[in-house]
């Protein structure tokens, strides 16, 4: 059995259950592949085993088999460019597999660059001026520190990062409720066609699969599954965005509250969790210093640079923008000096850097390498 042959099996089943989660993972685990849960002639000993699943469910899964081609979805599939990724892959990501029931695949337009940080940006679809306002100068300011932005495409908050984070040179992920060849709302097509060129769309859904109304809140389990933290500028009560934010604290990402009018519908959500325990944000100071990555640094660096990068820890970062900052080939004494870290740390850092092809050691200092 081939990777590829899994992917086939997987899409067609995925197709005909409507990503339904719970029932996809018990079939895998059950059959030991989706090839084999998707040839097997009848599903009595699956039942025999998880009887909680109705027999409806099972009577759907083996009356619509009959209705597609595994082989002509996957054709079809390709057909739109449109790429698909198992946990087994390296092009999986590596942050979306630590969460709790992370999908059993993702389909993917675009790319985007697995060792840059990624934050999440989410709010209400109907901001105010100031919600639109403070989300332009907070994806703003993370794109200028290389952070990839994530979000959901949705109306609101979320177009305003995708599209604030490629007029400023960013790349964006945006994670949809439907197929990739769907885009929702349509009045964003432009706009995700901006995104591919500059980072990915993703989904767990196959292609031509609607945008449902019980698909968003699975959605947004992968938009906080992407991220080291999710940002959330005005949220109402009832937002999505609270779901999404709850979502990252079930997974041990941080969830960074933007504070507003005490009089504001809108910030009425956010007010919670800031209540909560949730960390007030008024700043990118504020989601850098939660992080460990170095604030009192000021980064005007390009995506390009790589500063803050998932594979670095606090002192690589911290010595990567010295190094970055300065204009010259820095010793390690003017290092150390403008780090506040030990001479022999340093040195353990530098050779760890050097070792990463990241800085290169000459006469008179390090430099960033090419």
């Amino acid at each position: 059995m081939t990777l590829d042959c899994e992917k086939i099996y997987y899409n067609a089943l995925n197709i005909i259950t409507d990503c339904n989660y719970g029932l996809l993972s018990k079939l895998k685990a059950f059959y030991g592949s989706f090839e084999s849960a998707w040839t097997a002639s009848n599903y009595d000993d699956f039942l025999n085993v998880n009887p909680h699943f109705a027999l409806e469910t099972i009577e759907n899964l083996t009356s619509k088999k009959g209705t597609i081609d595994p082989l002509k979805e996957w054709e079809k599939m390709k057909s739109l460019e449109i790429k698909m990724y198992l946990p087994e892959d390296d092009e999986y990501p590596t942050l979306l597999k630590e969460i709790p029931s992370f999908p059993l695949a993702i389909y993917q337009l675009g790319d985007f660059d697995q060792l840059q940080a990624t934050i999440g940006i989410v709010g209400t679809r109907k901001p105010t001026s100031y919600g639109k306002m403070v989300t332009e100068k907070i994806t703003k300011d993370l794109v200028e520190c290389g952070f990839i932005t994530v979000s959901g495409l949705a109306y609101g908050i979320d177009s305003v990062c995708h599209q604030i984070t490629l007029e400023n040179g960013g790349s964006t992920i945006a994670v949809l409720g439907c197929g990739l060849d769907i885009i929702f709302p349509p009045i964003n097509k432009r706009l995700a066609q901006k995104i591919i060129k500059r980072g990915a769309l993703i989904s767990e859904y196959a292609p031509s699969t609607p945008p449902l109304k019980h698909h968003f809140p699975a959605r947004n389990r992968i938009i906080s599954g992407l991220s080291l933290g999710v940002v959330v500028v005005e949220a109402p009560l009832k937002s999505g965005a609270l779901i999404t934010a709850r979502f990252a604290l079930d997974q041990n990402r941080e969830v960074f509250s933007v504070p507003g009018s005490i009089f504001s519908k809108n910030s009425e959500g956010t007010h919670q969790l800031i209540k909560s325990g949730s960390k007030l944000t008024s700043s990118i100071t504020d989601i850098l210093e939660e992080l460990n990555m170095i604030p009192e640094i000021k980064i005007t660096s390009s995506i390009d640079d790589k500063i803050f990068r998932a594979d670095l820890n606090i002192e690589e970062q911290k010595i990567i923008a010295i190094i970055k900052q300065a204009d010259h080939p820095i010793l390690v004494d003017e290092i150390a000096s403008l780090s506040q870290l030990p001479v022999s740390i340093v040195n353990q850092t530098l050779t760890l850097l050097e070792l990463k092809n990241l800085i290169k050691a000459e006469a008179n200092g390090y430099r960033l390498k090419a």
